[in-house]
């Protein structure tokens, strides 16, 4: 049996038109949720974003505060080893003459004493010599001289080379007969001193 519907038509359309009106109001709701939804994904999005970009801003400030570090370093760095090259090109040749004449007070023999000393640094001038060394010296006979060059040759002195008498003559002293005579010698790289690494400090 069919349903008989006794309600005016108005009011039947009165009603399906709130339906409508209702589903609407529903249907705006939804959307502005969605809206406030999406805002606040998309407004954290950029927040984050943001944040990252900040970070990596500091980050990037970090770096160049690391390259200006590491340049001021290596500035210093070449600073130092230019002036360590100039320590080593002035200290290239370098002998210790206080370590040479103490030893020649230790090891003259005792028939012979020394009037003189000279030494002189060849800076290259012969090859394998870095300086010449010349005596003048009195002995009391020719065998106290020959000693003499026996002492210079032995080995006792750190690279010292090719002794030689380039003069040797009788004369007085007082009623005594002595030999005066003049002797040379060559100092090689074994009478050359380590100062230079010496008074370079070492820097890692």
């Amino acid at each position: 049996m069919r349903p008989i519907n006794l309600l005016p038509p108005e009011v039947a359309e009165e009603r399906s038109r709130r339906r409508r009106m209702g589903l609407l109001v529903v249907a705006a709701v939804a959307y502005v949720l969605l809206l406030v939804a999406g805002v606040f994904y998309w407004n954290t999005r950029v927040s984050s974003a943001h944040a990252e970009v900040d970070r990596q801003r500091e980050y990037n400030a970090d770096l160049e505060r690391e390259v200006a570090s590491l340049g001021a370093a290596a500035a210093l760095r070449q600073e130092f080893v230019g002036k360590a090259a100039l320590v080593r090109e002035a200290l290239a040749n370098d002998v210790d003459w206080g370590i040479l004449l103490n030893d020649l007070a230790r090891l003259l023999p005792e028939r012979v004493w020394l009037e003189s000393f000279n030494g002189t640094v060849l800076r290259g001038e012969v090859p394998g010599a870095v300086a010449q060394v010349a005596f003048a010296g009195v002995g009391f006979g020719f065998p106290d001289v020959a000693e003499w060059l026996r002492t210079l040759g032995s080995g006792a002195f750190a690279g010292m080379t090719g002794p030689w008498v380039s003069k040797a003559a009788e004369s007085t002293i007082g009623e005594e007969t002595v030999v005066i005579f003049n002797s040379t010698a060559v100092l090689t790289e074994g009478a050359v001193t380590d100062r230079a690494e010496e008074l370079i400090p070492e820097v890692p």
